[in-house]
């Protein structure tokens, strides 16, 4: 496959060359733009056949997985990222996991602002509390999709949230089923818009030993 494009590259080289009736073409150049943009796009290519791969490998595995019948919280002190930091460097995504209602987290003003936490192994996720502010800025918390995932590259729906919220206020987003996943990510999908948190939990059953 990869000579095929080679040579279809060097064809289209080729043709330019004839094509350039004043002389000024320079073959090698033209040979080397042609080939490095069939590089790139074959590496992406590759890249998208890659990540299909392990998404069926994933689906493929959480079929025989077996799970507890009681819910516990399993994202307090867990791995966490956001987009964004406030200002550039104020209130990171661990705000939102450390137990504590009264701090928080929080993203600069931003285009589809994120923040997910990786739960370190698959559970069976199956209702997300969001706690929002205690001091301010409720509303900021809109159009919230809530995804679950075995990996940030095989994410689907749990559920979405209208709001807003209001300031203080804390509530359950349950899936539509219960959804096995290691990752849960929150999105707002707007512009100019912030991710804030004042704490997140994750109810959910584990594996079964």
């Amino acid at each position: 496959m990869y000579l095929l494009c080679l040579l279809f590259g060097l064809s289209s080289a080729y043709q330019i060359i004839v094509s350039d009736k004043d002389g000024e073409t320079d073959l090698c150049k033209s040979v080397s733009n042609v080939v490095k943009n069939l590089e790139q796009k074959m590496t992406t290519q590759l890249e998208q056949i890659l990540t299909l791969l392990q998404q069926r490998k994933d689906n493929e595995c959480i079929k025989d997985l077996k799970f507890v019948e009681t819910l516990q919280e399993v994202a307090e002190g867990k791995s966490v990222k956001q987009s964004s930091l406030y200002q550039g460097k104020y209130y990171p995504a661990e705000l939102a996991v450390d137990g504590n209602t009264g701090t928080f987290s929080h993203t600069k003003t931003e285009e589809n602002p994120y923040w997910w936490v990786d739960l370190g192994k698959l559970y069976k996720v199956k209702q997300i509390v969001v706690y929002s502010r205690t001091n301010c800025c409720g509303s900021y918390l809109k159009n919230m999709d809530v995804t679950v995932g075995p990996s940030l590259d095989n994410m689907s729906l749990c559920t979405h949230y209208k709001g807003p919220a209001s300031t203080g206020e804390h509530f359950n987003l349950d899936c539509k089923a219960a959804m096995v996943g290691r990752y849960v990510k929150l999105s707002i999908n707007r512009k100019n818009s912030i991710m804030q948190l004042a704490e997140l939990k994750v109810f959910a059953y584990r594996q079964k030993i």
